[in-house]
């Protein structure tokens, strides 16, 4: 009987885990779980989708999507919302559709469809890991996942780009690549950040991904060229916080977890009577991720494209400088994939999962190891915080997400250096756009799949 037992553990922790799931879930209704991270408590239930929404009510009014009248403007069909910073195309191609409900119907009607998107994830990892005992773990993955509830209180986008992320790793796993493009280019015109993955298309010489990629982004072009003053209001709204230092009060603050928000937050927990973090803090490691990350890319003689992907998922949340909680959904497509076949890695990719499903800290410095009253004003909450409280906070998800970056870097740099890519990538570009070829092969031997176990 025993030994039974441990044939089904699987199924037990499936079913564990799609309990979970549904207790976490039913907070978007009673709010037991919303004192656990600052978006649920301070901020209001569906205002991201709401911007979206009434980006699709600007496109039907032939108003601009990019200018803000402040979230109760008069003449919104949203209730609330938040300022509109993403493409163009996804306000034509979601936003406006969406208006053909009223918005709280399609506010729930969005988080039903990111359910339903959720079990079908887990459905095709389990698939895609040979349906076997780590096929089970790797699809429980998704349910277990913390972030995602936040995902579905805010009416976020990002766990449809998880999707779309999801479906480009494994047209990377199988060397497939039309499934790994299609995704790619459809996540382009949601969210910008997938742009990413674009040098392990280059360095798999998928020309044609990369073409795709541009025509996705392309298209938006022709919005801009029609509104040229939009363009200097998209490029405020999601460039100014990475090229000039935004006010105190966004910089302080318990809300978002990268690398880049842990530097500032600690910079300024130690350093009482500053003002500002000096951009240098900031730029200097951001920097270094970006040139380790293409070097790790190109020069590494023997490379594992999944574990690229990985460096590249990892790699956002270590260079942005506005990471959410919930945008950490983004990281689990490569997580799973790597538990789900990657035995070497699988391991490492679970105690990484660990640290990013669970909540941060928020509740804890909040409620429970506070030095005083909280303020009313939200942005002011870490003034009542122990120092290590916030740094804590800050550096419960990135640090973990950083030892990560390092080990994935590493497995590859240890198959050794090379230039000889780099010297061929030159004619690899002119076989492809002269003959059509559908793979270039003019580069360093890759690594073929790791056989599942």
């Amino acid at each position: 009987m025993l030994a039974a037992l441990r044939n089904k553990w699987p199924l037990f922790v499936l079913g564990a885990a799609g309990l979970a799931h549904l207790l976490m879930m039913g907070s978007l209704f009673w709010g037991y779980f919303d004192s656990l991270a600052w978006p649920s408590e301070r901020s209001t239930q569906a205002v991201d989708f709401f911007s979206i929404y009434e980006a699709g009510h600007s496109v039907i009014e032939n108003r601009s999507l990019y200018e803000y009248a402040g979230p109760l403007d008069p003449a919104a069909a949203a209730p609330y919302f938040s300022p509109y910073r993403y493409v163009p195309v996804f306000a034509y191609a979601v936003g406006a559709p969406l208006n053909a409900v009223p918005p709280w119907r399609a506010y729930w009607g969005w988080v039903a469809f990111n359910e339903l998107l959720l079990v079908l994830n887990a459905y095709a990892t389990w698939r895609i890991a040979g349906k076997d005992t780590w096929g089970v773990v790797a699809a429980a993955m998704w349910l277990v996942f913390t972030p995602f509830y936040l995902e579905q209180f805010m009416g976020q986008f990002s766990f449809v780009m998880a999707t779309a992320l999801l479906w480009t790793g494994i047209g990377i796993v199988w060397r497939r690549e039309l499934l790994a493009a299609v995704p790619w280019a459809v996540s382009l015109v949601i969210k910008s950040n997938s742009a990413l993955v674009a040098p392990v298309f280059l360095r798999l010489g998928w020309w044609r991904s990369l073409a795709a990629g541009a025509g996705a982004v392309g298209i938006n072009a022709l919005y801009f060229l029609w509104r040229p003053a939009d363009l200097q209001l998209f490029l405020e709204i999601n460039l100014t916080e990475e090229f000039n230092r935004p006010a105190l009060r966004l910089q302080y603050w318990p809300a978002q977890h990268g690398l880049t928000d842990l530097i500032e937050n600690t910079y300024l927990a130690l350093n009482a009577k500053a003002l500002d973090t000096p951009m240098a803090y900031v730029l200097i490691p951001v920097g270094a991720v970006i040139i380790v990350s293409l070097a790790t890319t190109f020069f590494a003689r023997r490379i594992d494209p999944l574990v690229l992907f990985a460096i590249w998922s990892a790699t956002f949340f270590l260079v942005y400088n506005d990471v959410w909680e919930f945008h950490y959904v983004m990281l689990l497509p490569a997580l799973v994939l790597l538990v789900a076949v990657r035995p070497s890695l699988r391991l490492a990719a679970l105690a990484v999962f660990v640290t990013v499903a669970l909540p941060a800290p928020y509740w804890l410095m909040n409620h429970v190891w506070n030095t005083g009253p909280l303020p009313d004003e939200h942005f002011r909450l870490q003034n009542a915080w122990p120092t290590w409280g916030v740094i804590f906070n800050h550096g419960a998800k990135p640090i973990p997400v950083a030892l990560f970056w390092i080990y994935l870097v590493i497995s590859q740099v240890r198959q050794g250096v090379s230039l000889d890519w780099v010297s061929g990538l030159g004619s690899s570009l002119k076989r492809a756009t002269s003959s059509g070829a559908q793979e270039v092969v003019a580069r360093p031997s890759i690594q073929p799949p790791t056989q599942q176990s």
